[in-house]
């Protein structure tokens, strides 16, 4: 399974001096990853800011691709947010592809869950950049 350079992503760079420090796990077309929330990272009273969820997601459904050796990036996300998680909260991080599309277009979603309830769902659409020996 090929990674594409991520040791100073904001999301799981463990290089990212100011990073969130994810450790994910991925398998064929899911990624997983638990997280405390960290002061640094909320936005109003105390509670994690929406754009922090936002790119949780975003990272861990390009992490749900890796097993494919393709390149993509992000072409749209869209988060619902259902409830507020506060700093010192531990959270559950998933997603799963749901979809390759005709063309370049991959589908996924997840979900960031504290307690078992469901804080944030998330759908997004992937975009083939690059595919397995193709030249740029």
């Amino acid at each position: 399974m090929r990674r594409m350079e991520s040791d100073n992503c904001f999301v799981c760079g463990s290089l990212n001096p100011i990073g969130l420090h994810l450790d994910i796990t991925e398998g064929e077309g899911w990624a997983r990853a638990l997280w405390t929330v960290e002061k640094p990272y909320v936005g109003y009273e105390g509670m994690l800011h929406g754009g922090i969820m936002a790119s949780i997601m975003d990272d861990l459904m390009a992490h749900a691709l890796y097993y494919t050796d393709l390149d993509v990036v992000t072409a749209h996300l869209e988060l619902d947010y259902k409830a507020p998680v506060h700093v010192g909260e531990r959270i559950e991080c998933e997603a799963q592809v749901t979809e390759f599309g005709t063309g370049r277009s991959i589908r996924a979603q997840g979900t960031i869950k504290r307690e078992g309830a469901v804080a944030a769902r998330a759908k997004g659409v992937m975009v083939i950049v690059k595919a397995p020996g193709q030249e740029v």
